[in-house]
């Protein structure tokens, strides 16, 4: 309370003072044609320009008077405030590094790689820069195709790349042979940003290049797939699920019929065009039920959803094809209606891939290796 009621005498005594320098402000104002002299400097000064000063000074008294009250208020209610409040600098997210500039680099030197020989080695200069001799002929192997299977990042702006391709050889004379998938690991330098897989943090010229030839790799390990949330057994002939699956099947992959029937309301889906097959055969369908199978012929309440795996086998011109379609069924008025064909077939809860159990170890008894040839020196 007493410090309120100093600042408060303060405040009073500071507004008394500008009221008095209004007062003398105003006698210099009408002080009419007289010069006024200052003793130390002897500068004359007229009363015209002292004036014109004398309104500007009261001008800023009042506006003091005024803003007094109103900044008092906020000093109040805003507390102590420091002089400079330090302001947070703008927080800039780092980049992660993409991979997928020098997949595609690492594609084209497979490519570019396999299709060199002896005497074409300048076509491989635009990915590898090194001493290069090749000694097999120009266009022994070439690659039907190729397609990254693993792109990782040894260290910023360095990665290691795998790709497969179906290689073709094409023996001298001899008609061509496809030898199947092979794997190929290179190493990939990039330069320029983050985002094409260099090491900066910004925007900068990008580029790439291979550091060595192509080591050929053994293929990556198949793994176990999880299980299913479909049950193994079929569902019986007198399930109304049946009809809808069989229905919607074949108007999707043959055209015979519209999709129109099979659908729930407001699902818009488009036949395969044109039909790829003339004849849909259905080899089984299981559902998510939890026995395997629901195997009944009533339909549950409106909005009850259901999961099957359908199996098929689709017919053309090229032979019969067997095909596998995950479809979310839901059920309206009595009957089983297509709501999605689903992206992939559901896994059940808890169930992930795995790795194969790896192979017991061959073992060589003693007696089956070879004996050690002494050698004798003269």
């Amino acid at each position: 309370m007493k410090r309120s009621c100093g600042r408060a005498r303060r405040k009073d005594s500071k507004r008394a003072a500008a009221v008095q320098d209004l007062a003398l402000l105003d006698q210099v104002d009408e002080g009419g044609e007289a010069e006024l002299q200052d003793e130390p400097s002897g500068w004359q000064i007229s009363t015209a320009t002292m004036a014109g000063a004398a309104r500007l000074a009261r001008i800023g008294v009042w506006a003091a008077l005024l803003a007094g009250p109103v900044l008092g208020a906020a000093a109040l209610l805003g507390g102590p405030s420091s002089a400079s409040t330090a302001r947070p600098s703008p927080s800039t997210s780092a980049t992660s590094a993409s991979g997928t500039g020098p997949a595609g680099f690492a594609q084209l030197y497979v490519q570019a790689y396999l299709a060199a020989g002896t005497g074409t080695e300048n076509s491989v200069a635009p990915y590898y820069s090194g001493t290069l001799a090749l000694n097999n002929p120009p266009g022994a192997r070439t690659a039907a195709t190729t397609v990254v299977m693993a792109s990782t990042q040894v260290s910023p702006g360095y990665w290691s790349v795998t790709v497969a391709a179906d290689v073709v050889a094409h023996p001298q004379g001899k008609p061509a042979v496809d030898t199947g998938l092979h794997y190929f690991q290179v190493g990939i330098a990039a330069t320029g940003p983050a985002a094409a897989g260099g090491a900066q943090q910004g925007a900068g010229p990008v580029g790439y290049t291979a550091t060595s030839l192509p080591a050929e790799v053994s293929a990556p390990g198949a793994l176990r797939p999880g299980a299913l949330v479909y049950g193994a057994s079929a569902l019986s002939s007198s399930d109304p699920a049946q009809a809808t699956v069989s229905g919607f099947l074949a108007a999707y992959l043959t055209g015979t019929g519209q999709l129109g029937p099979y659908t729930a309301p407001g699902v818009v889906m488009n036949p395969v065009s044109p039909a790829p097959y003339s004849t849909l055969a259905i080899t089984g369908i299981s559902d998510d039920s939890p026995g395997g199978s629901s195997g009944g012929s009533a339909v549950p309440a409106d909005g009850a959803l259901r999961r099957v795996l359908a199996r098929v086998n689709a017919t053309s011109n090229a032979g019969t094809f067997a095909l596998n379609y995950a479809l979310t069924l839901r059920a309206r008025a009595g009957r089983w209606e297509v709501y999605g064909l689903d992206p992939a077939p559901r896994l059940a809860p808890g169930s992930a891939a795995s790795m194969p159990s790896p192979a017991p170890a061959v073992s060589q008894s003693p007696a089956a290796a070879p004996a050690a040839t002494a050698s004798t020196t003269p």
